[in-house]
Formats: C-alpha cells, structure tokens, sequence
C-alpha cells in the first residue's frame, strides 16, 4: 500500500508541478504593444444559433479597434433556424460584417462540420490575423487589440486565450471554475513547449501560417478542431502564446444540462485522446490517484485516503486560483474546492462514455 501512495504523491506533485510553473510563466509573459495594429478578420461559424448568434455579432462590430482594420465572416453552416436571416439583419447595419453560407455539406473528409465552416471563412478572409469565436459567445470590447498585438512578434503562429463562463446556477458557476482549470492547463502546455489544448471559441492564427499548413483543408479531421490546428502550427516550427488577460477574454454560455455537458466533455476527451502518450500520462495521474484513494479505503489506511484528497485538492487550487485572480473572477474563488470535488465525480463517469466512437454535434454524427 505504502508503495501506490508514493507513487500516486509523486505523479501527482510532478503534474500539478508542470501546470503550475508553466501556467505562471506564460502569465507573466508580454508579447507586444498597443500600437501595433495588423489588420484582423474574425470568423463566426454559426450552425442552428438563432438565440446568441446577433449578440455575438453586435459585441464584435463595437470592438475597441480601427474599423477599417477589422473585418467580421459570420458564416451560416446550413442552419435549419433563422440564423441567417438573423445575420443579414445584423450584417446591414455594419459595413465590416460579410455574412456567408454553406448550402451544401462539406463533400471533402477534413471539411466536415465546424472545420469546414471555419476554411469556407479563411479563404475569402483579407486580415493578416484570423481570430475565431463561437456565435454563443460575448467578446472583450478589448478582444480584438489584446490578441492581435501578440503578432508583433514575427515567430508567433497562433494565439490561443481564455474563455470566461455566464450563469448564475451553482451548475453554472462550476463550469466557470472549469474552464479556467482547463485553459490554465492548456497555457501551461503551450509556456512549456508541449501543447495540450486551446479552445475554438477563443483562437487565432497568423494568416500566412494557416495557408503555409494548408488550412483545415490539409489538417486530418477531429471532432477537436481547435487542437487539431493547434498541434499542426507547432509541428511546423512556429511559436505559440497564451494569453491571460482579462481584456482577451470571450464570454460563453454554459451547458444547460448535465446530459449536454457530458456530450461537450465526451466530445473533449476524444479529441484529446489524439495527444497520445501526454494523454496517457495524464490519464496516468489521475488514475493513480483514484487508485491510491480506493486502496487507501480498502485496507482502511483513512490516514493516506484523506492526504491524497487533500493533495488533489491543494494542487487543482493551486493551478486555479492565481488565473482566476489574474482574470479578476474573485467571485469564484469560493466555490473553487466544490468544483474540484465536482470535477472528481466526472473523471470517473467520462472514460465510460468513449466505447462508442460515434460524436453528436449541433445536429451531426461524426466518428471521432
């Protein structure tokens, strides 16, 4: 027994380690000025978005950046609902904002679904930058500035940052608490050169990057398409950044059900399984951990079951708390050692959830 609680101690330190000196690393990093000022076009694929998709649009035309240096592609990816009419509407009124639509499934392999809405977007893009975000998401009026100036730097290829999380349930809430875990995770992988994940609705890459790698139209396909081009601009030599900074935040909503939420993080770990051994690493230190745990409660050893509790809990907070504080989402901080134990429950229900290849998305199977 002595010998799986060392080991689960040790994975454990050494992860939350890694997360926590790579995470302060890049938070502490500055890339660029104010001043610099690329010209930018941001792509919205919307599929079925009838509720968020005009509040998207109208948040990214009132960004605090020179109109004539930004351009908004709201692309319809064959919605059933009146998103693209809702885009047209909001589309007349700024002259920045280009509505497309996809009246056709995508035919090709690697242009199915968002990816595809993404490469329709890109190729009639005119920015030096391409930014990306989801029509259910609320941009920074700062948005647009605070990534764009990470360009300054020739070397960077893509920059990836924060989303924040609305909603008032305690539901809510511990999705908040989630998605700044799991985006301080994901910076750390980028500070430290060993890419984990970013996520779509808050991404951007170097225009001549995206067409140097073929776009999504050479990318193989995933469910994950965010990590898919992620990984693909690091393969091919060029810089990454993560930003943690409020003003470069987007706001999304939360799932509304738990049945929703464990199709999103079904969807995630899927895609996440293409990150092979730093996948089974991670996997590793968790499962160690479950493992010690239950060990710990069979031979009644309370003692090392409630240190290794308490070890999870120390480091997941660890790893939150200064991004949160960094984001100023002070109101979170209470509920941080809730979402934890939260967080423990999932990892043991998700892994049940893969023997089925098979990923329901916005109306679409897809085959992880």
């Amino acid at each position: 027994m002595i010998y799986i609680f060392i080991a689960a101690v040790v994975v454990y330190l050494a992860r939350t380690l890694f997360m926590f000196v790579g995470a302060g690393k890049i938070r502490r990093k500055s890339i660029g000025q104010g001043e610099f000022e690329p010209s930018v076009c941001v792509l919205v694929p919307a599929r079925n978005e009838e509720e968020t998709i005009e509040q998207c649009l109208i948040s990214l035309a009132s960004s605090n950046y020179p109109k004539e240096k930004f351009e908004i592609i709201a692309i319809d990816d064959r919605s059933s609902d009146n998103t693209l009419s809702i885009m047209q509407k909001v589309a007349a009124k700024f002259d920045n904002i280009k509505v497309l639509s996809i009246k056709d499934e995508q035919q090709k392999q690697n242009l199915r679904g968002k990816a595809g809405a993404l490469h329709f977007g890109a190729e009639v893009a005119k920015g030096e930058i391409l930014l990306m975000t989801d029509a259910d998401c609320i941009v920074n009026p700062e948005w647009i500035r605070t990534i764009a100036k990470n360009y300054e730097d020739e070397h960077i290829g893509l920059v990836a940052s924060f989303t924040l999380v609305d909603g008032k349930r305690l539901f809510d809430i511990i999705q908040s608490v989630e998605w700044i875990y799991m985006n301080t995770m994901a910076s750390a992988g980028v500070a430290l050169n060993i890419p984990l994940g970013c996520y779509g609705n808050n991404l951007s890459v170097r225009r001549k990057v995206y067409e140097e790698i073929g776009g999504y139209k050479k990318i193989p396909f995933s469910v994950t398409e965010d990590l898919s081009l992620l990984k693909t601009v690091h393969n091919y030599g060029h810089s990454l950044h993560y930003v943690t900074d409020i003003n470069g935040t987007v706001t999304t909503r939360p799932c509304k059900t738990f049945t929703e939420y464990i199709s999103q993080h079904r969807r995630w770990a899927m895609g996440g399984l293409t990150l092979g051994w730093k996948a089974v690493v991670f996997v590793l230190s968790s499962l160690l951990m479950w493992i010690g745990i239950v060990a710990s409660l069979f031979t009644a050893n309370y003692i090392f079951a409630i240190l290794l509790l308490l070890l999870r809990f120390m480091g997941d907070f660890s790893i939150i708390f200064p991004s949160a504080i960094k984001l100023k989402q002070n109101k979170l901080l209470k509920y941080i050692i809730p979402s934890i134990l939260f967080f423990l429950i999932i990892e043991l229900i998700i892994p049940f959830t893969l023997f089925s290849k098979k990923v329901h998305w916005k109306g679409q199977i897809f085959k992880g």
